[in-house]
């Protein structure tokens, strides 16, 4: 039987996570807690729903329907290998003629090991582009089980130090930072995503730009200057709203590049942020 998992959405025609035109699948559960987790949804292993009143018009067809004008959503899909590859090739065209792929994210898609290394090798068996797209806080066995089938891996880092990234993240990252030595070791082609957010880990930057300069295959580092748009899914959700009440500029996350470049290292500010 296919193997099967959970889920919480895809996003098509994605051009910010990975190489050339991308579907990312965004996995359900994370075992980390940012505090300005702008997925929320992906949070929780399990069916969520949530409820957008500014966007409800009281028409009361949700009661026998699915709203239409996507005031209630529900977030947590659980499918299987076979199908989820049949919507994802849908796009193969797409892939092929810009150099894309599919790319898994979360949540944390290595969170489900079964269903990620599954869903990545029936991908690669069809030729499809893979990348992962992680926080690192798995066991490194889950790695170096999807290791063949990946092109590249989208690995975050927060900071440095372990308190800060647990003030921030509510783990310690020795786990993290040993996973990317690893997938480093093992030739991975790497590429880091540091999620900038002043007052939290901006203070970071040099720590992270000496640790990466002494890896290899790290082929460029990406800074994400922090936002708060997903402050309305916390409430629609009826979840605790963590996200901090700061402001990240580009001129910050110019700073950051600038700084991570003093290291010898290929970094560039998202243009997504």
């Amino acid at each position: 039987m296919s193997e099967q998992g959970m889920i919480c959405g895809l996003k098509r025609f994605a051009v910010h996570d990975g190489d050339g035109i991308r579907t990312t699948v965004f996995f359900k559960g994370c075992p980390l807690r940012c505090v300005w987790c702008h997925n929320p949804e992906s949070i929780s292993y399990d069916v969520e729903r949530a409820y957008f009143s500014h966007l409800c018009r009281h028409c009361e067809k949700c009661m026998g329907e699915d709203c239409p004008f996507g005031a209630r959503v529900c977030y947590g899909e659980k499918i299987r290998v076979d199908e989820l590859c049949y919507r994802l090739l849908s796009d193969r065209a797409f892939y092929e003629s810009s150099g894309g792929g599919v790319t898994l994210s979360g949540g944390e898609c290595l969170s489900q090991p079964a269903f990620a290394i599954a869903l990545a090798k029936a991908l690669f068996d069809e030729g499809i582009s893979v990348d992962i797209d992680t926080c690192g806080c798995v066991p490194w066995a889950s790695f170096e089980k999807i290791l063949p089938y990946v092109d590249t891996f989208l690995y975050d880092i927060k900071a440095i130090d372990a308190e800060v990234h647990k003030r921030c993240t509510g783990r310690e990252n020795a786990l993290i930072l040993e996973n990317l030595r690893k997938l480093s070791e093992a030739g991975a082609r790497i590429e880091i995503r540091i999620p900038l957010v002043v007052g939290y880990n901006d203070g970071q930057i040099d720590a992270i730009g000496r640790y990466l300069s002494e890896l290899s295959g790290i082929v460029r580092i990406k800074v994400l200057a922090y936002h708060e748009f997903a402050r309305s899914r916390y409430a629609a959700l009826g979840k605790v709203d963590t996200m901090p009440h700061t402001e990240t500029t580009k001129e910050d996350v110019a700073g950051a590049v600038r700084r991570l470049c003093e290291y010898g290292l290929n970094a560039v500010a998202d243009t997504e942020a």
